[in-house]
């Protein structure tokens, strides 16, 4: 992968792709540490292709960090003081052919390049803002120093600019002070340096005459820091302490030279080469640990769905159960008595054609209609019959399945993501749209029906208009079967209309045939609504999924997480 390819890459990954459900606690830490590791790997191809070694300058308020960083610069780029924190933004010294605005892996960052000789002297910096001042000294011609805010500052954004140009150093340049070496803010930061394996200079800044190396160290190591005495430095106190003072300080100048040789030209691949490996394996360290988090939870999000279906499958068999219970029995009776009346009204063998006729008009007149238009006054059958159809039930299934959802597969942490999104208001269906659902997939099942009638009417001989097979007569039953399962009688309808038409079935192929083909109709009929029903059920656990889903990390992410770890590998 190339270094383009790496960019583009990275910048296709943000933050906000790392998503959780919070349904771990481990989970929870998956969007810092994604938003750590990506800005690692930024920082990482930018020094991949940036040659110049960044040396940051570090300490806190009133050591004469800036003071020293001046010295080291050779000119009061940086603004000293002791009675409050003089460095409010980074100040920095570049030589004039180290280009590194592109791909600055702080966006947040702004940056201004200054040409030579143009710095303002004794420059407090700029919040937010990095200034550059370009040298052409060939000294600096490999490197790059950086004044940074105090890292005790009470600014939260000048300690984080400060923590942010650390992770972009190469090596760094520690400033204490005797009242300030023991600062436990300073003691976390520079265990830190030692920690991260970058090369430093701890500089104990304004030693008195008396203090000796032996008992810094001494002193240091009860602090449980143990450092090299050879990046050990003292800088004794003078008053006043200008720049240009400290640079003629006898140990000044034997730290400058030791900095020079420590970090000259012939020494910056190395340094970088280093540096490269440990970034590198601390990532791959990091990475595998968040992957094994979002295989947690990916684990955990999938036992979630699990329980969601099996939630969702006891809904809808108490659903079917309690309907079998309610109506079964009237179901049943009410077929057979409604299906007696259609033919009770003929005799089969005796009965003239008037008497067919009224036996054709019978299921029409049972819904108060008259046969001007057959298929107009199918339609008006079948909407009669919509206008009883049970939305309590099902209203009933999609409010104890809410309630099972929060009970058994919400995270108990009120800060959890998926604790929110479960009790947003606009998550559960609401009485209008399960009214819709049902109506729409009611007509679905009309028109459904209505086709089935007219292909199979189509087959009836032009010789049988009575009997069980008249187009009338199956209308009517039809029309009885689909008022039953609207009703909610669909449980036991293929049982109950068995019972209700045999009595009326003769031993004629042509009656048999319809007989079974009725019954196939019903069967189907009722299967069709039931699956209607329990569609609104399933559209309520649709919307869970796609609540739970809005919290996961998709399988993408994945993909170019391990894409960018592989390059930098």
């Amino acid at each position: 992968m190339t270094a383009a390819m790496d960019q583009r890459a990275l910048y296709s990954l943000t933050p906000d792709a790392f998503r959780v459900t919070g349904l771990t606690p481990a989970g929870m830490k998956i969007p810092v540490l994604a938003a750590d590791i990506l800005q690692r790997f930024a920082i990482l191809f930018f020094k991949r292709t940036h040659p110049c070694l960044w040396v940051v300058f570090l300490g806190g308020t009133g050591t004469g960090k800036s003071t020293l960083f001046n010295a080291f610069c050779e000119m009061p780029l940086s603004a000293t003081g002791v009675e409050r924190p003089k460095t409010a933004g980074p100040v920095a010294l570049a030589h004039k052919e180290c280009a590194f605005q592109e791909a600055f892996p702080f966006p947040e960052i702004d940056m201004e390049m200054i040409p030579p000789g143009k710095m303002p002297l004794s420059s407090t910096g700029s919040a937010g803002k990095i200034s550059v001042l370009k040298a052409d000294k060939d000294a600096f011609s490999h490197l790059v120093l950086v004044d940074t805010p105090d890292l005790d500052s009470v600014e939260e954004k000048n300690h984080r600019m400060a923590n942010d140009l650390y992770s972009l150093s190469d090596a760094v340049v520690f400033v204490a002070s005797q009242e300030k070496y023991a600062d436990e803010v300073l003691h976390d930061f520079f265990m830190k340096v030692l920690q991260d394996e970058k090369p430093y200079f701890f500089i104990l800044n304004k030693a008195s005459q008396e203090t000796t190396r032996e008992e810094i160290l001494h002193a240091l190591q009860e602090q449980k820091i143990s450092i090299h005495g050879a990046n050990l430095w003292l800088i004794p106190h003078t008053t006043p302490a200008p720049y240009d003072r400290i640079a003629l300080l006898k140990p000044f100048e034997r730290l400058k030279n030791a900095f020079f040789q420590s970090f000259n030209r012939e020494q910056v691949y190395g340094i970088k080469s280093a540096a490269h490996a440990r970034a590198t394996r601390r990532l791959k360290k990091d990475v595998a640990g968040l992957c094994s988090l979002l295989d947690l939870e990916e684990e955990t999000v999938d036992q979630w769905l699990g329980q969601l279906q099996r939630l969702r499958e006891d809904a809808s068999k108490a659903y079917v159960q309690n309907q079998r219970e309610r109506f079964s029995k009237t179901s049943g009776r009410y077929l057979r008595v409604e299906i007696r009346k259609l033919f009770s009204r003929y005799d089969l063998l005796a009965k003239p054609r008037r008497a067919i006729r009224s036996i054709f008009k019978g299921p029409f007149r049972l819904m108060g209609l008259r046969l001007k238009n057959r298929k107009t006054d199918r339609k008006a059958a079948l909407l009669k019959v919509r206008e009883h159809v049970a939305f309590t039930p099902v209203q009933e299934t999609i409010a104890k399945f809410n309630l099972a959802v929060l009970r058994d597969l919400s995270p108990s942490d009120e800060e959890a993501p998926l604790f929110k999104s479960l009790r947003d208001p606009n998550l559960a269906l609401t009485e209008a749209e399960i009214r819709q659902h049902i109506l729409k997939s009611q007509e679905e099942l009309a028109q459904w029906l209505e086709a089935t009638f007219e292909a199979l009417a189509k087959g009836i001989p032009t010789g049988k208009k009575v009997g069980i097979y008249s187009t009338s007569i199956l209308w009517g039953i039809l029309i009885l079967t689909f008022e039953v399962v609207v009703g909610g009688g669909f449980t036991m309808l293929d049982v109950a209309l068995d019972s209700a038409l045999a009595p009326f079935v003769t031993k004629g192929a042509v009656e048999i045939f319809a007989y079974h083909e009725i019954r196939k109709i019903a069967k189907k009929l009722a299967a069709r609504y039931q699956e209607g029903l329990l569609s609104v059920l399933r559209k309520q656990a649709e919307r869970y999924v796609a609540c739970l889903t809005a919290l996961t990390t998709a399988p993408e992410t994945r993909k170019t997480l391990d894409a960018l770890l592989k390059s930098v590998s």
